[in-house]
């Protein structure tokens, strides 16, 4: 017999609460995700935006910045807006009203911000701005690199996913590598004093909070995250592995000289 599906007054508040906020996350992270595409179509070494919030809660746009620039130590400025009708043509494609109308929407509230791609102003005499990060154009590639810094065979990663109220937890499981040995990642919680970490803890931050934007956006989910069902595992739930971008393993490179 078919299961009969609840109505919503009878799914206990709390899911119903962790179910809206999710959705409200998921949303307004797809809608960064766009925010990113139109600014780098103009801009394409765009990292950053500078905006603040005037007296009317309204947001306005201080910048477009690169990333850090080794060179020089800072970033780049790469727009600055202005409101010279004669000088439009430096926007180029980026419509900059509807930008702004854009990034209003995302920052009011907290769900971009549960994200960590809002912070303040890194520079202490314009704390009363705020910074945004861009998504990476590719952030499994990106997650790739990260992990392959640290262990240049690796092939993929397995985590593991779990969507709450205060957004995704990502648990690390296990690193593949090219000859086909799979490497156990220590758990924090369950190993604590291990020191077998592949990588420093901040390192864990960065890849976590990719990760919980992979499995948060159903299209990149599906198409980057494979469900594991041949992986035993001390935590319950279910283990998903990114697949990396295939490279020539960095032992047979060496082998080649």
């Amino acid at each position: 017999m078919k299961e009969q599906q609840l109505r919503p007054t009878q799914i206990p508040l709390n899911d119903l609460a962790t179910t809206y906020v999710q959705a409200g996350e998921t949303l307004f992270l797809a809608i960064h995700d766009d925010i990113a595409a139109r600014v780098r179509l103009a801009h394409p070494d765009a990292e950053h935006l500078e905006v603040s919030f005037d007296a009317n809660g309204d947001v306005r746009l201080h910048g477009v910045w690169s990333a850090q620039d080794s060179a020089i130590g800072s970033c780049r400025l790469l727009y600055a807006p202005h409101d010279d009708p004669e000088q439009s043509w430096r926007d180029g494609p980026l419509d900059i009203d509807e930008l702004v109308t854009d990034l209003d929407r995302v920052l009011t509230g907290a769900f971009l911000h549960r994200w960590g791609v809002v912070e303040p102003h890194p520079v202490y005499e314009h704390r009363d701005r705020r910074w945004i990060t861009l998504p990476p154009a590719d952030r499994a590639a990106t997650v790739a690199a990260i992990v392959r810094r640290h262990v240049p065979d690796a092939e993929s990663l397995i985590c593991r996913f779990e969507a709450t109220h205060r957004g995704v937890a990502v648990g690390f499981e296990q690193i593949t590598l090219h000859c086909g040995e799979r490497v156990n990642i220590p758990c924090p919680r369950c190993s604590p004093e291990s020191d077998d970490n592949p990588w420093p803890h901040d390192v864990s931050h960065e890849l976590a909070r990719l990760l919980a934007q992979l499995y948060a956006l159903p299209h990149l989910r599906s198409r980057h995250l494979t469900p594991c069902m041949d992986v035993a595992s001390e935590h319950e739930g279910q283990l998903w592995q990114l697949v990396f971008p295939y490279r020539e393993p960095a032992s047979a490179g060496a082998a080649h000289h």
